[in-house]
């Protein structure tokens, strides 16, 4: 309950230096505890003996690491290598975009022009009787592929396709 209202009400009103002098002065209590607690286990232990040999290797091998770290990092500056901008001149121009109302008109178009395609398909489909259903399938797929086609503004080949999705199909 205590620790529950030390870090509600206290813990967020302190400054990182406090948490940092409080971290440290409980870190070393816990270590000081720890020695009394298990103080005959430190002194009987001998597993670390054999590794006491190996240490002034490691410290010079940690400080000479530690040397080329900073030599590198003193010639380059430490600083970050960022990627250049692209050139602001090469980038589109905002005067091709049309109106509002010109993109408004497009599109009521081309739905006015999608929905009598498919109302002249679906009626040229059902209009043939038994007879060569296939082909007149055929036909009405093409011919609403192509209105399709130029009311979205692919017409006269401009997309550079020699056959459309339908005739390919």
């Amino acid at each position: 309950m205590i620790a529950v209202l030390v870090s509600f009400f206290l813990v967020p009103k302190a400054t990182p230096m406090t948490a940092a002098i409080l971290a440290i002065a409980f870190l070393t209590y816990g270590v000081y505890d720890h020695y009394q607690l298990f103080a005959s286990e430190y002194k009987l232990s001998t597993w670390q003996e054999g590794l006491k040999i190996y240490a002034p290797f490691i410290m010079v091998g940690m400080i000479i690491m530690y040397s080329i770290y900073g030599m590198i990092a003193f010639f380059t500056g430490g600083a970050v290598p960022v990627p250049s901008m692209p050139d602001m001149s090469s980038m589109p121009t905002m005067s091709n975009i049309p109106s509002l109302n010109q993109l408004s008109n497009q599109m009521t178009n081309t739905f006015t022009n999608v929905a009598n395609s498919i109302g002249n398909a679906t009626s040229n489909m059902l209009s043939n009787n038994k007879g060569n259903n296939s082909s007149s399938f055929k036909n009405s797929i093409t011919n609403f592929a192509n209105n399709l086609g130029n009311s979205l503004g692919f017409n006269n080949n401009e997309n550079k396709l020699s056959r459309s999705a339908a005739e390919v199909i």
